[in-house]
């Protein structure tokens, strides 16, 4: 393995390293971070509960490697990182998520009142293209008082890559504890502020840890090369829909210039036949049917010349 390679710190396992293992304090105060400062959850304890790595599992099915929380509140709390797809799918994907958490809490003829509510955070590395704000909050909201009382779901899409557009209107030094965050987990082990927070710090250590694992260490490397195959097909996609919707567009500006053309024709032409009928009443017409508009225009000049007849006819060989 090249020395060189870095690994994102959005990468699913790398990620979920940082963060799962309940008996390290350390990975207990990312965690506890990350979602108060997403969240306004406040948690005095919380609980992985699904904190194994299971790399040998990790190329069969990527979906294990989010991580579920639970606080001592009892709320669950659901963690993943997504660095590809359309928004309006992933969404619709992860409320499936929420909800399926939810119905699974309870059982025909349970306390309905037992329900917890079900948190979900995705760290999505990419830039909120509608609203452009680095969180977007999606849940259960009532619509008269505008509040989320005893809702039982709650999404927060956090856009890592709006903290560029974040740091360019109000610099480095004023960031707030989310907006640091994002920064730190979107530059990776590069980011010029790792030495500056605590979590930064943490997360370098761990950082550092993770990549001297030959095992942990391959297993993030496969994905960031099925990741970046990944964009490769969505861009070759792109790129043929651009490419079909260039052609589409062409043929229909085609199709429009044809039909202004044959409109024009056809009004020149009804205009050169009522003018030829006022000067040549008992005249047959048919031979002025059915030709091009650069002919009904040499024919108008005659007519308004008072040309012969003779003359106009050798327009068009006749």
């Amino acid at each position: 393995m090249d020395e060189e390679i870095t690994i994102p710190f959005y990468n699913d396992l790398l990620f979920k390293y940082f963060i799962s293992d309940n008996d390290d304090k350390e990975s207990m105060y990312l965690l506890k971070t990350i979602i108060e400062s997403v969240t306004p959850l406040r948690c005095q304890a919380l609980y992985v509960m699904n904190s194994e790595l299971i790399p040998s599992r990790y190329k069969e099915k990527k979906a294990i490697l989010d991580v579920r929380v639970q606080t001592d509140e009892g709320e669950f709390v659901n963690i993943e990182v997504q660095s590809t797809g359309m928004f309006e799918s992933l969404h619709k994907r992860f409320q499936y998520y929420v909800f399926k958490n939810i119905a699974t809490q309870v059982h025909s003829g349970d306390d309905y009142r037992k329900i917890k509510p079900v948190y979900m955070i995705i760290l999505f590395n990419d830039e909120d293209r509608r609203h452009h704000e680095l969180v977007r909050i999606r849940g259960d909201c009532d619509e008269k008082y505008h509040d989320s009382d005893g809702s039982l779901y709650h999404i927060y899409y956090v856009f890592l890559k709006e903290i560029d557009r974040i740091i360019k209107e109000k610099g480095k030094e004023n960031l707030n504890d989310l907006e640091e965050l994002s920064y730190l987990i979107e530059k990776g082990s590069l980011c010029d502020r790792i030495n500056m927070t605590e979590v930064g710090r943490i997360m370098k250590r761990k950082y550092d840890r993770f990549m001297e694992d030959m095992n942990l260490r391959e297993e993030a490397w496969a994905y960031e090369k099925a990741r970046w195959d990944e964009l490769a097909r969505y861009d070759d996609m792109k790129k043929e829909l651009d490419a079909q919707l260039a052609e589409a567009k062409m043929k229909a500006a085609e199709a429009k210039a044809k039909a202004a053309a044959e409109a024009d024709t056809k009004a020149k032409a009804e205009f050169v036949l009522k003018l030829f009928k006022s000067k040549y009443l008992n005249e047959d017409t048919q031979w002025l049917e059915n030709l091009i508009e650069q002919q009904y225009d040499q024919i108008f000049k005659k007519l308004i010349e008072d040309a012969s007849l003779e003359e106009i006819k050798k327009i068009i060989g006749d």
